[in-house]
């Protein structure tokens, strides 16, 4: 069950108290978690928190770079709000001793997956919100992520979904959609294989661990095609 002695010292830590943990439990269990324990999943809490951040992200960005352009913005947000970096602030939080995750889970090493812990950095800034509200998770998001971003130490994040799609966007008005192609490995460990098309044409493939890594896969090397053609 849920670490409440090691979830209070790491609120403690941004003078952050709470007297309802029902939230934090859901978000910090797994979906193996859950389906050994018939119980909820974070999928849905991941969402929620996932918005607060970009908004607080987005919002910060604002009013610390008052002459950066509306593009300049998007790529920045994108970087210090990615699965990579989500990873490491989830570390800072503990995220990955908080978790709850199934046995097959555990046993092929999902605290050191930079997509579970991201996961539950997202759901456990959700369930912060909807426990003690937005100002809350500024706090965790003041000492964890806006001096990130302030020192600009992080690698920048290439989102190839958007640069495909802005490329499609100049020289088309059609839509470009993505399609699962492939679901293999173990329920624990999947990888995901997706394709991009455009009016029904394939334009690139690609694979990753979640639908969301191998969609920038296959975007990524659409765009290397379009490049040597």
């Amino acid at each position: 069950m849920l670490n409440k002695k090691l979830l209070d010292k790491v609120l403690s830590e941004y003078n952050i108290k709470i007297n309802n943990y029902e939230h934090f439990l859901l978000a910090m269990t797994h979906s193996s978690y859950a389906n050994e324990h018939n119980m909820k999943s974070n999928e849905r809490i991941e969402f929620l928190g996932d918005a607060v951040l970009g908004l607080l992200v987005a919002k910060y960005i604002y009013e610390n770079f008052p002459k950066m352009s509306e593009g300049k913005m998007s790529k920045l947000r994108a970087t210090y709000v990615c699965e990579s970096a989500n990873a490491k602030y989830a570390k800072e939080l503990k995220i990955d001793e908080l978790i709850l995750l199934g046995r097959g889970e555990e046993i092929s090493g999902g605290r050191n997956k930079d997509a579970v812990i991201n996961d539950g950095f997202e759901s456990f800034l959700g369930a912060l919100y909807l426990t003690n509200g937005i100002d809350d998770v500024k706090k965790i998001l003041e000492k964890l992520v806006f001096p990130h971003i302030e020192a600009n130490d992080q690698v920048e994040f290439v989102d190839y979904k958007s640069l495909l799609q802005e490329y499609v966007q100049a020289e088309t008005r059609s839509a470009l959609t993505y399609r699962l192609d492939k679901k293999e490995g173990a329920a624990n460990e999947p990888t995901f294989t997706m394709s991009v098309l455009l009016e029904g044409i394939v334009l690139g493939t690609g694979i990753g661990r979640s639908k969301k890594e191998a969609t920038q896969s296959a975007a990524k090397d659409a765009l290397s095609k379009m490049a040597k053609n």
